[in-house]
């Protein structure tokens, strides 16, 4: 008689449960997280497996309550111990989280580090004031050209690049909470915005230090060329005048002349 009774007691918990877990399911589907998390928490302290694995994805979730992973891992562990075979999948995915521990930081604490290094890198060249020399003419010009190569580069790559949560790699965003894939799409579109509003201000700058160099070099190439040519003019005055005077001295040698001696200063 006793575990006939005992028997009755442990069905109608089992059909209290079953109420239980429904009443909270509608709310879960709902999204009345306020009226779901105090039945699966009341049902999960009471050892129901379903319970404890719904109550892990909530704090996994952030559904009701503030993300709290420690708790998830805590819940999802009793119900796999019941043998819950949901639990035992999340489980495995939180095992996989903390192998990707690097991989996960990385996009929840985005930087934009692939948007500035390796082929986008552009490192701003030294422009001059002013260039003398052919050879640091043609210095700075390769200079000038690879800055535009990189940059033109680096803004058809944001361009193609996806927004958001796209970016991140679909095997890093499976291991995810909905809350983390959340706040790292925002952080990744603010990040990019902002190194492009850096990369632009580089761009007004560097365009403005190359204009100003090639106005200053063009310049003095001008000036240069000009002097050149005066001096090339005046030495060619000088030439003829020394060819005319040459001439006029070969024409009297030719004819006999005589010239002027100077006059003896002896007595």
């Amino acid at each position: 008689m006793k575990r006939l009774a005992f028997a009755v007691l442990m069905l109608a918990a089992g059909m209290a449960w079953a109420g239980d877990l429904g009443d909270a399911e509608k709310a879960l589907r709902a999204k009345e997280y306020g009226k779901a998390l105090p039945i699966y928490t009341k049902l999960a302290n009471a050892g129901n497996a379903e319970a404890q694995f719904r109550l892990g994805e909530m704090y996994w979730y952030g559904d009701g309550t503030a993300v709290d992973m420690g708790k998830s891992q805590a819940w999802l562990q009793k119900a796999a111990a019941s043998g819950h075979g949901g639990a035992k999948e999340s489980l495995a995915v939180l095992k996989e989280r903390e192998q990707r521990a690097g991989d996960l930081a990385y996009w929840t604490g985005y930087k934009g580090d692939d948007l500035v290094t390796g082929k986008y890198a552009c490192p701003m060249p030294k422009i001059p004031q002013v260039s003398k020399t052919n050879e640091d003419i043609n210095r700075v010009s390769t200079a000038i050209a690879q800055w535009e190569t990189c940059y033109n580069d680096f803004v058809a790559g944001v361009n193609q690049a996806p927004p958001g949560v796209k970016r991140i790699p679909a095997d890093i965003l499976k291991l995810m909470s909905p809350h983390e894939a959340e706040q790292a799409a925002s952080r990744i579109d603010d990040v990019t915005v902002a190194v492009i509003s850096r990369r632009q201000a580089e761009a007004l700058n560097f365009t403005s230090e190359r204009d100003a160099w090639y106005t200053a070099t063009q310049s003095f190439v001008a000036e240069s060329n000009a002097k050149s040519e005066a001096n090339k003019r005046q030495l060619d005055v000088e030439n003829r005048r020394a060819a005319d005077a040459s001439n006029e001295y070969n024409r009297r040698v030719t004819q006999g002349a005589t010239f002027a001696q100077p006059a003896s200063t002896g007595k």
